[in-house]
This record gives structure tokens, sequence and C-alpha cells, in this order.
């Protein structure tokens, strides 16, 4: 019959115990992961619903302007930079993976955000000499053409 030294046993028992905590570890952080996730969405949502949004918002989707110029009179060039941000840093939020792009193309007007402002993007981008301005705004509008239509619908 052997006789079973109780250092292995410690070594053993602290083997499994740090293997356990390591397994722990990566499920709090995954869970982290999603409750970021879940914050970012929140804030977005929370920013979305102030009155200075919802006013610019509401001045964007009253616009008769199809053209560039027409917009910015009727709804500001400070509206329409601050409806055009948002979306695209909501938009890159879900590109980068930092979101999921189905929650937020469920939860945003994206595609008919995108419509409205178009023209006046096309010529903000000439203006400024950056092609590539609000580009992750026009992908995420395309994705969620191609997804269907957000909840709002």
């Amino acid at each position: 019959m052997a006789t079973v030294d109780a250092s292995l046993v410690l070594d053993a028992i602290v083997a499994v115990s740090i293997a356990a905590g390591a397994f722990f570890a990566i499920i709090e952080l995954r869970d982290l992961k999603k409750d970021r996730r879940l914050g970012l969405v929140i804030q977005a949502s929370i920013h979305h619903t102030t009155r200075e949004f919802e006013d610019a918002m509401c001045k964007l989707w009253r616009a008769d302007a199809s053209d560039a110029k027409g917009l910015e009179k009727e709804v500001s060039y400070v509206d329409l930079s601050m409806v055009t941000d948002f979306y695209w840093a909501v938009a890159h939020l879900g590109l980068e993976g930092l979101v999921d792009t189905r929650t937020l193309t469920r939860l945003f007007p994206f595609s008919p955000v995108w419509n409205r402002i178009k023209p006046w993007v096309i010529a903000e981008r000439a203006s400024t000499s950056l092609p590539n301005a609000w580009t992750d705004l026009e992908k995420m509008a395309q994705l969620q053409e191609k997804e269907g239509p957000f909840l709002g619908t």
C-alpha cells in the first residue's frame, strides 16, 4: 500500500484552486464585457431622448429641403452636426464590435437618418476635404437596409 505524501495532496488542491479561480475570472470578465455593452446602449438611448437632441431630430424630419444648403437653412449646421455625429458614433460602436450591430439597427433609425442627411454629408465631405467623414453611419445605414427596418417602424 502506497502512502500519499501530504505535500502532493496540498499541491493538487492548490492547482485545482488556481484553475477554478481562473475559470471564474474569465466568466466574470465576460459578464463585465456584456455589462459594458449594455451601458453603452443605455447611454446612447438616454442621449437620444434629451430635449436638445429630440428638437434637432424634429427639425430634421420636418425639413422640406432636399439639398445641403436647404437643410442648413431649415435645420441649422449645429443640429445637423449633432445628429450626424451621434449616429456616426453609435454606428462606430457597432462596426468596431463593441455593441451588437443587430441590436443597434433595431434600436436606431440609421437608414432613414442617412437618407435625410446624405446631401448635407456629401457637401461637407467635399468642403472639408474629408471623403471618409461619417462613413460608419453610411455603412450602418446600408446594413440596416439589408437586415430590415428598426423596431420603430
